[in-house]
């Protein structure tokens, strides 16, 4: 058995429509708020957000259409960042996925929901093992 790290998780009810589950997920040692997405193939990193502190000269571009959160793109991008931690889970070099999430951003903002700076997709999720607790709000991560 690998090391084992637990993530608080805020479920936040967005009116009447549901709600959203959110974790904090280091990147480059900087704090992030993500959206737990177990329906999201790939985990990602707000395009912008990758820019400022990563730079836009580690982007590579994509020719291929990305889908999800309500919006469609016939380009993606992809970088590398140093260190993305979730607890106590360290992975280093992670190549993310980079694409625009200001529309998800202008949602909440619309409905007082704090913005996020990625989603964390199945990819790690599945690598982690991920046993999502909604009653206890908490994430248990593995590393084998």
């Amino acid at each position: 058995m690998g090391d084992t790290t637990t993530v608080k998780l805020l479920i936040t009810s967005l009116d009447e429509t549901g709600v959203h589950v959110f974790l904090n997920v280091l990147v480059n040692d900087i704090k992030c708020r993500f959206l737990l997405d177990t329906g999201a193939s790939k985990t990602v990193l707000d395009k912008a957000w990758f820019e400022k502190h990563v730079g836009n000269k580690k982007l590579k571009t994509m020719k291929q259409e990305t889908t999800g959160l309500h919006s469609s793109v016939s380009e993606s991008h992809s970088g590398k960042v140093e260190k993305l931690k979730i607890g106590a889970i360290e992975v280093k070099k992670y190549q993310f996925a980079a694409i625009d999430l200001s529309h998800v951003n202008s949602t909440y903002a619309k409905i007082g929901v704090k913005k996020i700076q990625g989603i964390l997709g199945s990819d790690l999720l599945v690598e982690f093992g991920a046993l999502i607790d909604y009653k206890k709000k908490k994430i248990t991560l593995e590393k084998a």
